[in-house]
């Protein structure tokens, strides 16, 4: 799991004002909240944060956020991004502390590894129900992503969350749950249990501009 220095200044003040302010000055607003300390508000560098999540773990990173006048760096993860919906520029974060031996919880994608013989030879359809699982592990130990071998999934047959073995994490997703599944016709069905296909979103992301706002007052 990646480790990144992410730089921070504390932050007077709330409301669109504030906020516009310090995007002019490639700041981004912040909350930090969780282990060992009471919420407060920061800015973080835009270009570090970008930087940040370009890395392999992409907002899984352990982020150690420098604020500035405070020694110590704090120990975070990324709990929450929130986006300009048109710009698609990130508008506030949610930062939580964490304690690196304690376990936490975070969302990791699938990785889906070869081509289901279901598609390849007898003409199925690959329908995925959803590509992240919701997971229980050491921030050290955090992975990049759960591989799936789909390789031997043929027509009308499916993987679910309990198929899937975990050793260094523990998977809270329901085991029941459909993970993805080959369909025997053109059509992509849903998941068997009875779900809609997933539309894909940025985690964390919020329908306008103005909700960041109400998370800073």
């Amino acid at each position: 799991m990646a480790t990144v220095n992410l730089a921070a200044k504390p932050r007077e003040g709330a409301g669109k004002g504030v906020a516009r302010k310090l995007r002019m000055q490639e700041q981004v607003p912040a909350i930090v909240y969780g282990y060992g300390t009471d919420p407060f508000q920061c800015s973080v560098d835009a270009a570090g944060l970008r930087k940040a999540l370009s890395t392999g773990s992409g907002s899984r990173a352990v982020i150690k956020l420098d604020v500035e006048g405070v020694k110590e760096p704090r120990v975070t993860i990324i709990k929450e991004i929130q986006r300009h919906p048109v710009s698609r520029k990130i508008i506030h974060i949610d930062l939580l502390q964490i304690d690196l031996t304690q376990p936490v919880e975070v969302s990791v994608p699938i990785s889906p590894q070869g081509t289901a013989i279901g598609v390849r030879l007898e003409g199925g359809v690959m329908s995925w129900a959803r590509r992240e699982l919701e997971i229980r592990v050491l921030p050290t130990a955090i992975p990049e992503s759960i591989e799936l071998d789909l390789t031997d999934l043929h027509v009308n047959q499916a993987v679910h969350v309990g198929d899937i073995t975990a050793e260094d994490f523990e998977i809270l997703t329901d085991e029941k749950l459909t993970i993805c599944s080959v369909a025997s016709t053109s059509l992509e069905l849903g998941d068997e249990d009875g779900e809609e296909e997933e539309s894909v979103e940025v985690e964390g992301e919020t329908e306008d501009e103005d909700s960041e706002e109400s998370s800073e007052d």
